[in-house]
């Protein structure tokens, strides 16, 4: 019963400087709103980073046009003298293959180039609901994704049925097709897909693709709701037999690198590879360079934020403490009257302990509650996933409040718990 008698007895006191309580109050709230969501976007950040940063995409170096490039922030740059080139880099199949032979096992080097139509064989069909997503597509379409066999070790995509594509298909260009597992059922149902034929209606044209080989991912893409589109409702088939012309001319090269080898460094070597083949008409991007350079921008504007609203709070802090201590000072001689009948001084020191201590768990907990509202501004504005677990919040926020009350509490209930009472009682 002692501790609710002491809160009782912090909260009586609180109510009766109601309009002190509610400044103190709002100052906390304020500041812990601020330092709250501050921490939860670092650690929105560092999960959504580590989920990210485990997508195929993150682990894809990509070898383009240097002036592609230069230009991503706006036009290429350009010495006074010079002339933009008159024609775009392009690399042949050959040049591609020679990369391949170049670089190590770990390093995948594929291009990738899709076209779609409608086909027959899901005439009537509905499609699916996590491809719902996905508004461009109808029930009837499928798509091609026309690549080389190192996609498939690349992506995780492991043969279960039939044959991938051979040196020979590439070559010349064979209408042979793999297909998802997933896919394959929605086509052909519960019977061999192997040999059967796909025919596919383009805008100006038909072509049939025979289907060799049948797929299954072995590893689900984090983040990846595109991943329902692959196995729902794309192809996989030779680069070279894309019914469009120009299909041996790649303006895009793409190396896929495991999971195990460090990003950084495979990009020097690639880097080193297609300057040998390409000379210094290409560059290469990790589009894991550029995420990452985007968090570190946030993270500076976050760091800069969370040092302001820090700073504010300290204040703030140095605000209340001077509120409670013109609060001791008007109760001194009510203090020194309830030490002479018998209070000890700890008992005096742990009530306006306790009085602190409501008033900053308080405002800790409604900060909490600013939180929210201020992570949900900043997803506004910045877009993508600014919420933290609410346990975290909570952690934080009492966290705080604890150690304000501290800040603000315990020289003013130390100077409580030293005062006399003969002098105390002789005050007016």
């Amino acid at each position: 019963m002692l501790i609710l008698d002491q809160l009782s007895w912090s909260w009586r006191h609180s109510r009766r400087h109601l309009f002190e309580s509610i400044l103190i109050i709002l100052a906390i709230a304020l500041g812990v709103g601020v330092i709250v969501t501050v921490f939860s976007l670092f650690f929105a950040t560092n999960t959504q980073f580590q989920q990210i940063t485990e997508q195929d995409y993150m682990r894809t170096l990509q070898v383009l046009d240097k002036t592609d490039v230069i230009g991503r922030g706006g036009a290429p740059i350009v010495l006074l003298g010079t002339e933009l080139p008159t024609s775009r880099w392009y690399s042949t199949l050959s040049e591609v293959e020679e990369l391949q032979r170049s670089l190590p096992e770990t390093m995948h080097v594929f291009v990738e180039t899709r076209w779609s139509g409608t086909t027959a064989l899901l005439e009537g069909a509905e499609l699916p609901e996590e491809l719902a997503m996905f508004p461009w597509l109808s029930a009837e379409e499928v798509s091609f994704a026309g690549t080389l066999p190192a996609y498939f070790a690349f992506k995780g995509l492991e043969l279960v049925k039939g044959s991938l594509f051979l040196p020979e298909d590439i070559e010349n260009g064979s209408r042979v097709a793999v297909l998802p597992a997933r896919l394959a059922q929605s086509l052909f149902g519960d019977e061999d897909p192997i040999g059967r034929e796909i025919p596919l209606d383009l805008w100006n044209d038909s072509v049939i693709f025979t289907v060799i080989g049948v797929v299954e991912p072995t590893r689900e893409e984090p983040l990846g709701s595109f991943l329902a589109f692959e196995e729902g409702r794309s192809v996989y088939a030779p680069v070279t037999a894309s019914p469009y012309e120009d299909s041996d001319n790649f303006y895009q090269v793409s190396i896929g690198v495991d999971p195990d080898v460090d990003l950084f460094l495979a990009k020097e070597r690639v880097e080193e590879e297609a300057r040998l083949i390409w000379g210094d008409s290409a560059a290469v991007q990790s589009p894991l360079e550029d995420y990452v350079e985007s968090q570190r921008l946030l993270r500076r504007y976050a760091v800069i934020v969370g040092v302001f609203a820090s700073l504010g709070l300290v204040i703030a802090v140095i605000n209340i403490l001077n509120l409670m201590l013109a609060r001791v000072l008007k109760r001194t001689k009510a203090v020194g009257l309830s030490i002479a009948l018998g209070s000890s001084r700890g008992m005096v020191f742990r009530q306006f302990m306790g009085e602190a201590s409501l008033l900053g768990i308080i405002g800790a907990l409604l900060g909490v509650g600013v939180s929210y509202g201020l992570s949900a501004l900043l997803k506004a504005a910045l877009g993508g996933n600014m919420d933290a677990m609410t346990g975290i919040r909570l952690l934080l926020g009492a966290g705080l409040g604890v150690l304000i009350s501290l800040l603000f509490g315990v020289y003013p209930a130390f100077l409580a718990s030293k005062i006399d009472p003969a002098d105390a009682l002789r005050t007016d």
